[in-house]
């Protein structure tokens, strides 16, 4: 056994000890279901998407989501192909039952994190060049041909989002599923895999105009 697999084992461990509570497994279970087949990721997205005042933000998370899987759940999981904790630690106690993949990197973490910070950069305040307050790029609307719904609202939450992909993240160690470096590197995965898309999708719209955006007669 490695020294990380080994280090990994015993935080785990520690984190089963430390916070295991007979009221507290029903909750985690609630928290990580939000993280089940992308669920909550998906349905953000189809939400920010369906209604035009913030269509164009719902297509960037939609990008940020599918590139997040296709990284996690496409590459690394069967490339690592790590057991689950319980396969080589038989002290860990799993309260749901084998999800059929690998575990590293945590797709319950990487997805909701990476729909949720592509919502958190897109709609995050940016400073002036002269310097003044932070405040909105308003030159992008979030939505359908110019139209945008208020940033600050969504920019919350967004904030919000991520804080429950921290949540749901941790129910993963809590019940057992994944290793912490599993949940540490899916979480910043999904921040990584949303920073590129939203950066790409910048330069995009350099060249090609805002997407969505109403076209211009000549």
């Amino acid at each position: 056994m490695d020294a990380v697999t080994e280090l990994d084992g015993k935080l785990l461990l520690w984190i089963q000890d430390t916070f295991t509570a007979d009221w507290l497994t029903p909750v985690m279970k609630f928290f990580t279901g939000f993280g089940e087949y992308g669920v909550f990721a998906i349905a953000l997205c189809l939400v920010l998407m369906l209604y035009k005042r913030t269509r164009r933000l719902g297509i960037i998370c939609s990008i940020a989501l599918a590139f997040t899987f296709l990284c996690c759940n496409g590459i690394l999981k069967p490339l690592i192909d790590r057991p689950r904790p319980w396969e080589i630690f038989s002290d860990v106690v799993h309260h749901l039952a084998h999800p059929g993949d690998a575990s590293f990197p945590s797709g319950h973490s990487a997805n909701t994190m990476g729909a949720a910070w592509a919502m958190f950069l897109a709609t995050a305040p940016v400073k002036s060049l002269s310097g003044g307050a932070r405040t909105y790029d308003g030159t992008k609307p979030l939505g359908w041909r110019g139209e945008s719904a208020s940033p600050q609202t969504l920019h919350k939450i967004s904030v919000s989002a991520a804080i429950l992909a921290l949540l749901v993240g941790f129910s993963r160690l809590y019940l057992g599923m994944h290793f912490p470096s599993d949940v540490i590197v899916g979480l910043f995965l999904g921040m990584l895999c949303a920073t590129a898309v939203y950066l790409a999708v910048g330069r995009y719209e350099t060249s090609h105009g805002i997407i969505g955006e109403r076209s211009k007669k000549k």
